[in-house]
């Protein structure tokens, strides 16, 4: 029988921060966010499920705004009769 260790899909936070191109205290407010980043722990280690975490990421993902039509021609004032 083989064994796989069950830890194999969680990282540290300063691994995680440094894969993620942010600063661990940023990771850290994630953490503590109401719809944070989930996270474990064991011990005072901070760990983090890669695949949760990337599930959470992709939630956030911000699709561009569509564009507003822009008109061609400059509205012109009608003129007053004279």
């Amino acid at each position: 029988m083989s064994h796989t260790n069950f830890l194999d899909d969680f990282v540290d936070l300063e691994p995680f921060a440094a894969d993620a191109g942010r600063h661990p205290r940023t990771v850290r407010r994630w953490l503590n966010q109401p719809d944070g980043l989930p996270y474990t722990r064991i011990g005072n280690r901070i760990l983090i499920h890669v695949p949760t975490a990337r599930e959470w990421l992709m939630k956030r993902m911000r699709r561009p705004a569509p564009r507003r039509c822009r008109r061609t021609t400059a509205a012109t004032p009608t003129e007053l009769p004279t």
